[in-house]
């Protein structure tokens, strides 16, 4: 029973009731209004996205921790001033995860490492047969034949199979269309086939 004067979403939220990707929309106007549990649960649903991006671009898991708070903490100070209309969350949480990365990379603390040996890509079923080719090669060879990608390529299978983004959160992220996306993930996983074929 929902308690008086308080609205039926903020009520679910409260009693941590959300677990369905339906109720994002209202999670990210609550934590808008400053709702901490709203954040809460979107903070919940992210974090293994996030950590991965971070540990991929790192070869440290307590700086990717570190990185990954940082982002959230951004996030946090940040999602009241973003209109709902204009925020795609995961591409907006990847891009402030990125800025983070880059920030951590200038201040000297570590070198960039793409992928290490302890990330296991995240594929999805419906990618076809980039999936494939990313499931036929070990992650250290993956690991190796990425940092012979171009920038935009590496940051689009790293966006895809290790954040785990959809086609649209990866355009969003990488500010392009999807179908330019899609063709950008095709190209790169050719070339990362071709890349480990050479070796």
């Amino acid at each position: 029973m929902a308690i008086a004067g308080a609205s039926t979403a903020a009520y679910r939220v409260a009693n941590h009731r959300y677990t369905d990707s339906d109720d994002e929309d209202e999670l990210i106007r609550l934590a808008q209004a400053g709702d901490g549990a709203a954040f809460g649960q979107l903070y919940d649903r992210y974090l293994p996205s996030i950590y991965r991006y971070t540990y991929s671009k790192t070869s440290s898991r307590s700086a990717a921790e570190d990185l990954t708070s940082e982002t959230f903490l951004r996030a946090f100070r940040a999602i009241a001033r973003r209109p709902r209309a204009q925020l795609n969350f995961a591409a907006w949480l990847v891009t402030i995860a990125r800025n983070v990365v880059i920030d951590h990379h200038r201040s000297g603390w570590s070198r960039l490492a793409i992928v290490t040996d302890e990330v296991d890509p995240q594929i999805d079923d419906a990618v076809g047969p980039e999936q494939a080719a990313l499931l036929s090669v070990s992650t250290a060879t993956v690991r190796d034949a990425l940092s012979h990608l171009p920038d935009d390529q590496r940051e689009c299978l790293v966006l895809r199979f290790f954040a785990g983004l959809s086609i649209s959160e990866t355009a969003a992220a990488m500010d392009r269309t999807d179908g330019a996306i899609k063709q950008l993930q095709f190209r790169a996983t050719n070339r990362l086939r071709q890349v480990v074929k050479d070796r």
